[in-house]
């Protein structure tokens, strides 16, 4: 016997080894690994590695996996054999991150979307996200700005509300997302559904998962990647002209009942502004430029050997304004390391650090102040008082355009901000257990800024001819004040997870994941502000008189989360996937902290079917899928269960001093907890002859539970105090996604086609609100159960033709239509009283949150040429004028040009000449056609060419090391088709319409690898 043994071990070896995508370097779990004619055999584990006993001889490992190309490798003696696996063609190959882990694109049971590097870094703005509208499915980005730095670009997922974060595991913001270079990013993954529940607490209203890039093991790979870009206005209204201001103040002044002899500007002056005989100042023109510069610059280092894999960039970013002084600049710097080392056979560790310094600087008013001053300007006054430059001119008010955007004449805002991440991973193989792995990691996140805001004292003046002197008329910030406002926040988590994967019989295979997550963040403030005697923008110069020093935003919070799940298929045909989130959050009082959320999803791979393969073997993918998950939100606003008071609160006089007051808080409520989302999701997955054709179908519904309100009950005022927040609210959103795809190859020339579209609409169902006094009432006023984003308002029929057409109307001016006049509005009177009124509201449309949005992606390749763009847009929503888009010379000041389409006299002097029809209205006109109509709420629908790229590929050049060239061009928001005019329709109303305005965006770039 003892003879025996050691032969029979000699005739074994032991081998081991790795399993990566042949692209992007990722391991692949679950790989099949068989001895070839046997059912002998491993599977990788989640770091990709295998290790199994065979016999010596001549063996052969066959290596397969759903999605890749199966891969046959002799032995020949070896004890060490890494693979990688190339993709079979089919979208089944991608290996996609999902919480706490990854899956294959073929056993996905949930609504999963991914976008990955090559799409990602052609992105050529600052803001990250700002160029991922249109390619995701369920993914709404809404550009609201263009101004540098401003990270003002909204997403959610299906309508659901702002998401939740993930970066390389660890819970981020999505100023963090923004943030980020394109270039670092390896892939996006968005978690629509059940998907999410991992996450528990915070995942109500769904996931992204963001991966960057790690090193490989091969040599050294160096890449440039240089970017010069041009930017300029999508969409802007022209500003009114001396002409044309004083044409409609003439206007304006007759029809308000001025004699024509005594009006502000006589004929003779209206002619001399039309053949520029007087001056006309074009106040945009005098502090803004057409187009802004912008340059991208980005190196990365990767590669390793066996023990040491490496991924290193830095980035560098800087982005001008419009204004001319060059006071509005923005410039980020971005450092990655991501380095993974082989301690043992078993034990690897990975260090991740990421950094972000940005700075920020402006003039001392915000951009959206500039553009409301510089449109309502009037063009008649110079810019310098007697034109000159050593004094501003004086407009009756104190803001000055150009004091506004010079930092050396109205001061000044500059932000620094600093980012840093950093990681620390433990991944163990645990050698005793088959397929069973660990991982510990732990986290820690920094964010400080500090703004400095510089307010300089100005002066504005006339120049009296008469006696030839400059007088003084306004003082604009005065006294000159200098406030800091410095916020850190910081974040600290950490993380264990034990994963369990392997396949039994070659048909069944398991996968399990254990995990306990504790996060940790808080937030402090100090702001202060001083004024000066003296313009020195340094706080030891300014006095003590006034000087305030505060604290807003202060907060403190933890979560802890338990997570289990199981993944289960067999013969990747019949899918599972179960599991809960044991979440807590420290947000609410004990016993309420707590809650769970479990999901599960499955799925059917008809596909896989003999049945099916046999009579349609054309079909590559066939799958039915669902899910069912429950989450939560603590979103609510911390401790409302604790008693105590508010300070400061109110101020007293105490012998002429001034003493904070304590104000009582609101009545505690100790039951206040989470709310809580159930989400639901059905799927169908086809794909023909390995994705020649493919298309997906999700339809989704998400209901929350325990939505935050107050109590309508009347209490007496000696009770001190109001009623707190209770879980009391309902509502319900639902819709459906779409995705279409078509890849194919003829000859040299690859190409592909998809497009996306999603539909969500959302309504509440239980609403706490007081009983309406009658049914119109309830009609008009009860939004349960009827479906949100509608406004209200009266249905325009048209504009009146004369006067008979408005004395034979319902009265809408309450005076008999005596204030009338042709051109004004005329409405529907719905209740037909003969009045209009507000009984007369109906909706008239939607608000300005788009319901559908979609997007189609084409590309190709031939050659060493390469193509792509994107057409992107939305639909069900509308857009509203206001302010100075809705009426011209707002306070007596300028108007835009597109007021000059109005009804007039054909002589403005003569009232009794005919009227000439236009788009608006007469000036001076009644309030009723101010009144919210379909006129002012546009529908906000559009298309946009949101992306074009033209690249060319030159090398490899074996001279050169193998260098390899790619040169490039780029278009961003370059055409947009919509009714809206003037404007963009992505521009967020509710600032006016003010903000600064989206860019269309011209980059050349150039990207060498070697």
């Amino acid at each position: 016997m003892n003879l025996v043994q050691p032969c029979l071990f000699a005739q074994e070896l032991s081998i081991r080894g790795a399993v990566v995508d042949s692209i992007t370097g990722s391991p692949l779990q679950g790989v099949s690994v068989l001895i070839e004619g046997t059912s002998n055999g491993s599977s990788s584990n989640i770091e990709g590695k295998y290790e199994l006993t065979v016999p010596r001889g001549d063996m052969v490992l066959v290596f397969s996996y759903v999605g890749y190309q199966t891969k046959k490798i002799p032995i020949a003696g070896r004890r060490e054999i890494n693979v990688a696996l190339a993709s079979d063609g089919a979208s089944l190959d991608e290996v996609v991150v999902v919480g706490y882990g990854q899956q294959r694109r073929a056993s996905i049971t949930a609504s999963v979307v991914t976008v990955s590097n090559e799409e990602v870094k052609s992105i050529p703005t600052a803001n990250a996200v700002s160029g991922l509208a249109g390619r995701l499915p369920g993914l709404r980005v809404t550009q609201r700005t263009g101004e540098p730095g401003a990270y003002a670009t909204s997403f959610d997922i299906r309508g659901f509300g702002a998401p939740l974060v993930v970066i390389d595991g660890v819970v981020r913001d999505g100023g963090s997302f923004s943030r980020l270079d394109p270039n670092d990013i390896e892939s996006i993954s968005v978690l629509k559904d059940a998907s999410a529940a991992v996450y528990g607490v915070q995942a109500a209203n769904g996931v992204i998962l963001v991966t960057t890039r790690k090193g490989y093991s091969g040599k050294p790979q160096i890449t440039y990647t240089a970017n010069v870009e041009w930017q300029q206005v999508t969409n802007a209204p022209e500003v009114g002209n001396a002409y044309q201001f004083a044409v409609l103040t003439t206007e304006n002044e007759i029809n308000g009942g001025r004699l024509p002899g005594e009006t502000t500007y006589s004929p003779e002056d209206i002619e001399k502004f039309r053949n520029g005989t007087y001056p006309s100042t074009d106040w945009y023109d005098v502090v803004a430029r057409e187009y802004a510069g912008m340059q991208r610059h980005s190196l990365n280092v990767t590669g390793g050997g066996e023990r040491i894999k490496y991924y290193t960039s830095l980035g560098y970013l800087s982005e001008d304004g419009l204004w001319k002084s060059g006071d509005l600049n923005y410039q980020r710097y971005n450092l990655r390391s991501n380095v993974s080392g082989q301690i043992t056979d078993d034990l690897q560790a990975e260090l991740f650090i990421d950094g972000v310094l940005e700075n920020k600087n402006e003039p001392g008013e915000a951009a959206w102040n500039v553009f409301k001053f510089t449109w309502m300007n009037i063009p008649t006054f110079p810019v310098y008082a007697n034109n000159n430059p050593e004094y501003l001119q004086d407009m009756t008010y104190p803001w000055h355009p150009l004091a506004m955007t010079t930092a050396a004449i109205g001061g000044y805002t500059k932000t620094r901000t600093k980012f840093f991440q950093s990681s620390l991973t433990l991944n163990y193989n645990i050698p005793f257990i088959d397929g069973m792995s660990a991982k510990l990691m732990g986290s820690f996140y920094n964010q400080a800024s500090f703004t400095k805001a510089w307010r300089k004292k100005y002066e504005l003046y006339d120049f009296d001819q008469l006696i030839d002197t400059y007088v003084l008329r306004g003082i604009q910030n005065n006294p000159s004040t200098l406030a800091g406002d410095f916020r850190p926040l910081e974040r600290v988590s950490v993380l264990g997870q034990l994963t369990y994967s392997n396949i039994f019989n070659d048909a069944h295979h398991v996968n399990a994941t254990l995990v306990f997550e504790e996060r940790h963040e808080k937030n402090d403030n100090l702001w202060a502000q001083k004024q000066f005697a003296i313009d020195v923008d340094q706080f030891f110069a300014g006095i003590s008189e006034n000087q305030q020093v505060n604290s807003s935003g202060i907060y403190e919070n933890a979560n802890q989360n338990v997570v289990a799940r199981l993944n289960y298929d067999y013969l990747s045909r019949y899918l599972l996937e179960a599991g809960f989130n044991y979440g807590g959050s420290s947000k609410f009082p004990k016993g309420k902290r707590w809650g769970f959320f479990p999901f599960i999803s499955m799925g059917w791979r008809l596909s896989d079917e003999p049945f099916i393969k046999q009579r349609l073997p054309f079909l590559s993918d066939f799958k039915i899928r669902g899910s069912w998950g429950q989450m939560g939100d603590d979103g609510a606003a911390a401790f409302q269960f604790l008693t105590g008071y508010n300070y400061p609160s109110g101020n007293y006089i105490f012998d002429n001093e001034v003493i904070s007051g304590l104000g009582f808080r609101g009545m505690p409520n100790p039951n206040i907890t989470w709310y809580t989302v159930t989400t639901k999701n059905l799927g169908v997955d086809i794909s023909l002859q390995k994705g020649l054709l493919s298309a997906s179908v999700d339809i989704f519904q998400r209901d929350r539970s325990g939505l935050l309100a107050t109590r309508l009950l009347t209490i007496p005022g000696t009770v001190g105090a109001e009623l707190p927040q209770e879980n009391l609210n309902k509502d319900i959103r639902r819709g459906i996604e779409v995705v279409l795809g078509h890849t194919n190859t003829i000859g040299e020339l690859q190409y592909n086609v998809s497009a996306n579209f999603t539909y969500t609409r959302g309504r509440p169902t239980k609403l706490e609100r007081n009983v309406d006094g009658n049914s119109y009432l309830n009609w008009r006023n009860n939004p349960l159960n009827r479906w949100d984003n509608m406004t209200w308002g009266y249905n325009i029929t048209g504009q009146f033709q004369s006067y008979e057409e408005i004395y034979a109307s319902p009265v809408q001016d309450g005076q008999g239509n005596r204030t009338l006049r042709p051109g004004d509005f005329k409405y529907e009177d719905k209740n037909k009283d003969g009045i209009l009124s507000n009984l007369d509201e109906v909706p008239i449309a939607r608000s300005h949150i788009p319901e559908i949005n979609y997007g189609l992606n084409l590309s190709a390749s031939w050659k060493k040429f390469d193509v792509n763009a994107l057409f992107q847009g939305a639909a069900n929503f509308n857009f509203q004028y206001i302010e100075q888009l809705r009426a011209p010379l707002p306070w007596g000041r300028n108007s835009l040009t597109m007021f000059m389409d109005r009804w007039h006299h054909e002589d403005i002097y003569d009232a009794n000449s005919p009227w000439v029809p236009g788009r608006y209205p007469a000036t001076n006109y009644p309030a009723s056609n101010n009144w919210n109509s379909q006129f002012w709420w546009p529908d906000a629908s559009y298309l946009r060419l949101k992306h074009v790229e033209l690249g060319y590929t030159i090398g490899p050049l074996r001279k050169a090391g193998d260098m390899q060239v790619r040169v490039f061009a780029t278009g961003f928001n370059l055409a947009t088709w919509t009714k809206v005019k003037y404007v963009d329709p992505e521009k967020d109303p509710e600032t006016y319409n003010y903000l600064y305005p989206l860019m269309r965006i011209y980059n050349f770039g150039i990207n060498v690898t070697f």
